[in-house]
């Protein structure tokens, strides 16, 4: 998956459209698929395991702002094609424990848009050990 990144005033305009569609609740979907070769879906694991509920990321993707923005890529199912990712990471005390979180999103763009939770998890380190980077940390909201 290509990463690249938007300028500041496009994440922005995307956590503006996101967190519009938040309060109609009928408008917000969970990945509940595992990716490819995996037998488990990491955000489902995750809310099993913690006992967070939709109430909870929800509230979590309120709060998201620009400078936790990581990158955008190109969706790659050929049923979405030229439609993006949006990455974006946060330390959030969840539970019991803080988190380094790791949150792919996705505004589902069909006759009435629909905001796709792709991702909600603790972030895991590639096999190189790297971590989401942040071109905006510095930045306060707009």
């Amino acid at each position: 998956m290509a990463e690249y990144h938007r300028t500041q005033e496009e994440v922005q305009q995307f956590l503006n459209h996101m967190k519009s569609l938040i309060p109609k609740k009928d408008k917000v979907i969970i990945n509940v698929r595992p990716w490819k070769g995996h037998r488990v879906n990491k955000t489902q694991a995750y809310m099993a395991e913690t006992g967070i509920r939709l109430e909870d990321i929800l509230n979590v993707l309120s709060e998201l702002q620009v400078c936790h923005y990581s990158y955008t890529a190109d969706d790659r199912n050929n049923n979405f094609k030229g439609q993006q990712v949006w990455i974006f990471g946060l330390r959030k005390n969840m539970i019991d424990r803080d988190e380094d979180l790791y949150i792919k999103l996705k505004i589902l763009t069909t006759d009435d848009d629909t905001l796709l939770i792709m991702s909600f998890h603790p972030e895991n380190p590639g096999c190189d050990g790297q971590m989401l980077k942040f071109p905006f940390k510095n930045i306060k909201e707009i």
